[in-house]
């Protein structure tokens, strides 16, 4: 294998990363495992922040920089790496990064390639623009709480992080083309990305009912969000009855119905008129989910997923988060990836889904709080981190010798 085929995508794309919580992070973390070279900047002492679970997820596979971004010094550096970087990522508040002098027109004006990318809770030209919000809140304020849950009960968050992983994901498919375009112009531009928007067109077949209905969009608990009514389409009880053990079966078509009724045995309710479409399966919904239920309790969930899917009917075990982590076939594909942490040990993580086939993905453990300070500054500014005499003098974080040049 020649070194072209070993590089990977993102290799020699510099990320000045200024993002905290899940949403900014999120979107650095892709790019950080497509090859570019992330530089994470925390505050001094945020040990505890940099130890929490989430954090520790979302910062794979970069490197750490401390500054303190109120103080001349540190916020001078920021500027100076602002110079050098491809790409720059906040979250923070409304207003903060405009107050810290790193706003869009200040470093477009020093670094006119610069790619700037900010992610919000609410659009900046909304009316909601100053309000705080966390990924619950977008999921409510965007509507896919509303169609979360049972029918007739209360509205439910989804579980997944839509509007902070989500939006990241989003985010990260327009920084790509942003780099793209400015292969062919030479010239950066400002991303804005606001959780909540995302949320609302993340929802895009959903919108069926008030379009074609002029009716809000239905909660359908486990089943499918259509215009009618289908069966089998739900989660099914197998032994042990756990929490967990269910399986999830959904016959699409009339072809996928004949299978399953075939599978359980019960060739006869392919003659009996009600079961005969997919509508009228729906109309009778409750003698289908009978006759699936009497079967799938007699095998365990793995088993069921087996032989449905064996016998050509879209269907797959319900897993808890603790059997989908210790799964030997995603840890043998690299979907997760085991890591050695200096402070936790061996810890398994989320890798990247993707296979490129001559771009390697690299997971490593998230950096140490400041790990890579003294390298990157030196490495990036070079003789301007001298002359700033921001090597081998009090430091960033006004701790003297802090980015002392190692001999």
């Amino acid at each position: 294998m020649d070194d072209s085929e070993q590089r990977r995508a993102l290799d020699g794309v510099r990320v000045l990363d200024l993002t905290h919580q899940v949403a900014g992070p999120s979107a650095t973390l892709m790019l950080a495992f497509l090859g570019a070279e992330v530089v994470k900047v925390i505050a001094p002492g945020s040990r505890d922040s940099y130890d929490a679970v989430p954090f520790y997820l979302n910062n794979a596979s970069k490197k750490s920089v401390e500054l303190d971004l109120k103080s001349d010094a540190g916020r001078e550096t920021a500027l100076r790496l602002a110079d050098r970087a491809d790409i720059f990522v906040e979250n923070f508040s409304p207003g903060v990064i405009d107050r810290l002098g790193l706003g869009w027109d200040v470093l477009s004006a020093r670094n006119p390639r610069l790619i700037y990318a900010q992610v919000k809770g609410f659009a900046e030209d909304s009316p909601y623009r100053d309000y705080p919000c966390f990924d619950p809140i977008a999921q409510g304020f965007a509507g896919a709480s509303s169609i979360t849950g049972e029918p007739d009960d209360l509205p439910m968050k989804p579980g997944p992080d839509v509007g902070d992983t989500g939006t990241g994901m989003v985010l990260v498919g327009a920084i790509l083309a942003a780099l793209y375009q400015r292969e062919k112009d030479g010239l950066g531009q400002r991303l804005q990305i606001a959780m909540t928007d995302q949320v609302a067109t993340f929802m895009r077949i959903h919108y069926g009912w008030p379009i074609e209905r002029s009716m809000d969009t239905p909660r359908f608990g486990n089943r499918p969000p259509f215009l009618f009514p289908t069966a089998p389409s739900d989660i099914y009880p197998c032994p042990p009855f756990g929490p967990s053990d269910y399986v999830h079966i959904h016959c699409g078509s009339d072809r996928q119905w004949e299978r399953m009724a075939r599978l359980m045995g019960r060739e006869d309710l392919l003659a009996d008129p009600r079961f005969a479409t997919m509508r009228s399966r729906g109309e009778h919904k409750d003698l289908i989910d009978d006759a699936v239920r009497a079967w799938t309790s007699g095998l365990d969930k793995m088993a069921a997923m087996r032989a449905l899917g064996e016998a050509g009917v879209p269907a797959g075990a319900l897993r808890s988060t603790t059997e989908v982590l210790a799964d030997g076939d995603l840890r043998e594909r690299g979907i997760f990836v085991t890591v050695d942490d200096p402070g936790r040990g061996e810890v398994t993580i989320p890798g990247y889904p993707v296979r490129m086939s001559r771009s390697p993905v690299r997971v490593v453990a998230p950096p140490q709080p400041g790990e890579h300070t003294a390298a990157v500054i030196r490495d990036w500014l070079g003789e301007d981190a001298r002359a700033l005499g921001l090597l081998g003098e009090p430091g960033l974080l006004g701790e003297p010798g802090l980015l002392r040049e190692t001999p």
